[in-house]
């Protein structure tokens, strides 16, 4: 005979199976999601599945029983365990399987800004103001881009621009500042950048001239003649085995990757997973180089090259191929910006990052010290460490150098145990601010391998020494001269050396 109000057995137990049966299907969905996910070794695979068959036969046992007290312990336990491992399912390990291909599929779109500027003592406040102006715009570079935000601010004023079209920025300049043919000029972010380097160069401020009224952009498709390379990967390598090269390309703006900037960082990383050794190799910014397709036989800064790409990196990856290291071929590439960075150091709780020297950086207008040896870096310490030139001693060379060593620290701490407790914070801000064509199944190989062998990984860095001079550059070519790194030929030999060393080449 039952007490007064409780459920009949017969009742209780059919709530119990619903929980077990709960529980088989969100372990069904959990374990298959983890073999999706693709990063745990067999053995790790195994002992979950054992260990969740375990727990359900279990509860199976449990309900079944003729215990009332069993039953109810089964059903509570199965409910609980169905919850935990419904978070599992779609908190944590779903979101880091769609985070994965977010940041491996390649976007088939880029973005691009124009600046809205006017002369320094213009009466125009915004860019409305404008809308009675001759507009001069340059018509040689990315048209389709230029043509869509002059559409988009001639919608947004509601009214047809007067437009003069330049053959290329040197001439619109020039008949802005110097002619006064136009009111106002549309210049992409990027050559604004240049010629604001330009006066810096020139002990002077671009600011003094003119100002930006506004920013307009534009989101553009890509088309197949735009792709120099495929910016899918076809690489055909076992990477758990196989030596391969990636380009880790740095761009100089925060907020979107997918916008068209400048290559701030340009390190090339060689690979060999069976040595467990890697080999990074850095050059400056501002290196003297033919840019392929672009230039001609006129040279320019390699970090111009980015300019001329899209979001694939295929420009920057030709020039340093073609100019700087000889007989390395890239097989990935790698596409971060300062966002990047600042947020994927905080999301690992900080790195151990060397620096040679002590100094203190004045970059942020802020004083930041390092000290010679091991420093614990925040995002924000490890940015201003890899982006300070002025203050560092060695300048623009040790900030390779430093670059270097900030890689470093976020590949010890990714390669560590730490990396299971915050993996998916990592892979949260990567899926912004992170862009590659490695495809998800050979990063998950890598992580796999590195979790079954737990293996440390012997680090080389090398930096490509220049020499500086005031140069023509292809990019403001008539209009005056930027200051060039010009390679150090020993150096760069030996760089490409070590590089074939760790590949296993000659």
């Amino acid at each position: 005979m039952r007490e007064k109000g409780l459920l009949p057995m017969k009742k209780l137990k059919i709530i119990g199976l619903i929980g077990v049966f709960l529980q088989l299907v969100f372990s069904i969905i959990a374990v298959s999601l983890i073999i999706k996910l693709g990063v745990l070794p067999d053995f790790y695979i195994f002992m979950v599945v054992f260990v969740v068959a375990l727990l359900f036969f279990i509860s199976v046992l449990f309900v079944i029983g003729r215990s009332r007290f069993r039953v109810g312990i089964a059903t509570i336990f199965s409910v609980l365990l169905s919850a935990f491992l419904a978070v599992a399912s779609f908190v944590y390990i779903m979101p880091a399987i769609n985070m994965l291909d977010d940041i491996t599929t390649v976007k088939q779109t880029y973005l691009a800004t124009y600046h809205i500027i006017v002369k320094v003592d213009d009466p125009a406040v915004k860019p409305d103001d404008i809308k009675e102006y001759h507009i001069g715009v340059e018509k040689s570079h990315d048209f389709d881009a230029m043509k869509k935000a002059l559409d988009g601010l001639a919608a947004e004023f509601n009214h047809t621009l007067n437009v003069i079209a330049y053959d290329n920025y040197t001439n619109m300049w020039n008949a802005f500042i110097g002619k006064g043919e136009t009111g106002a000029i549309l210049m992409e972010a990027n050559y604004y950048n240049i010629y604001k380097e330009y006066y810096t160069e020139q002990k002077d401020n671009i600011e003094n001239y003119v100002r930006v009224l506004g920013d307009i952009k534009v989101e553009m498709e890509h088309t197949d003649d735009e792709n120099n390379d495929k910016p899918e990967s076809t690489v055909k390598k076992d990477v758990t085995v196989d030596p391969f090269v990636v380009y880790i390309s740095g761009i100089d703006v925060s907020g979107s990757i997918n916008q068209r900037s400048r290559s701030d960082v340009n390190i090339i990383m060689a690979v060999n997973p069976t040595t467990k050794k890697i080999t990074l190799a850095t050059v400056p910014r501002d290196t003297y180089v033919q840019i392929p397709g672009v230039t001609g036989n006129y040279y320019d800064k390699l970090t111009h090259a980015a300019i001329y790409g899209k979001n694939d990196c295929s420009v920057s990856i030709k020039t340093l191929e073609q100019n700087v290291y000889q007989g390395i071929e890239v097989d990935y590439w790698i596409r971060v910006n300062f966002t990047s960075l600042e947020k994927i150091v905080n999301a690992l709780g900080g790195v151990e990052v060397y620096s040679e020297y002590s100094y203190t950086s004045t970059f942020s207008g802020e004083k930041v010290y390092f000290k010679k040896g091991m420093n614990t870096m925040s995002g924000w310490k490890a940015l201003i460490f890899s982006r300070e030139r002025v203050t560092v001693p060695g300048g623009e060379p040790q900030r390779g150098k430093n670059q270097l060593e900030v890689i470093k620290g976020i590949f010890n701490k990714i390669t560590s145990p730490a990396i299971l407790t915050s993996y998916n914070d990592v892979l949260d801000q990567l899926s912004e601010n992170f862009l590659t064509n490695i495809p998800t199944e050979h990063i998950t190989a890598l992580a796999k391998m590195q979790l079954e062998d737990g293996a440390s990984w012997d680090f080389e860095t090398i930096s490509v020494g220049v020499e500086y001079k005031y140069d023509y550059c292809y990019t403001m070519m008539d209009y005056g001269k930027l200051c060039v790194g010009v390679m150090d030929e020993a150096n760069r030999q030996e760089a490409i050396s070590k590089l074939k060393a760790t590949l296993g080449e000659k």
